[in-house]
């Protein structure tokens, strides 16, 4: 089954593919938590849920529900805060900002719920969209499957 992980890293996709359900959850988890750090984003729902899944618990539907909340909200003040840019160029470091927010909290909704591959290539996918330069996030990831 294709994932869009596969359009940015074919060998990690086939990787979490082949992998087994708990080093799947290692590596989404260690995806989520490098960005989560790198889009400085300190909310209680994000802290509780990364704590849940640290301790190695699932997300009730619930916390996942408003995860995926606070992502669409996020991408909506993006596109705002995107489209004010074109006039404004100051806003472009705060339309960034809120792009990485979103795709860390997606990220984090993806890996909180189902328990299988493809919950955790877009986890890590989304995850990935938070990085300019990828290699290192990848590296780091891959790392976790290996443990």
């Amino acid at each position: 089954m294709f994932s869009r992980l596969e359009t940015v890293s074919k060998d990690l996709s086939l990787q979490i593919e082949a992998a087994s359900i708990d080093q799947q959850m290692k590596a989404s988890l260690v995806a989520c938590e490098l960005a989560l750090q790198a889009a400085h984003i300190s909310i209680p729902i994000v802290e509780v849920s990364l704590m849940r899944l640290q301790q190695k618990q699932r997300l009730s539907q619930e916390q996942i529900a408003e995860l995926s909340r606070l992502s669409e909200q996020l991408d909506e003040k993006y596109f705002a805060a995107q489209e004010r840019s074109e006039t404004n160029t100051a806003l472009r470091t705060e339309a960034l900002q809120l792009f990485k927010q979103a795709r860390a909290v997606s990220a984090l909704s993806f890996a909180g719920g189902e328990i299988n591959s493809v919950a955790a290539r877009e986890s890590i996918y989304e995850a990935s969209m938070v990085f300019d330069n990828r290699e290192e996030f990848f590296s780091k990831v891959e790392g976790a499957i290996s443990k």
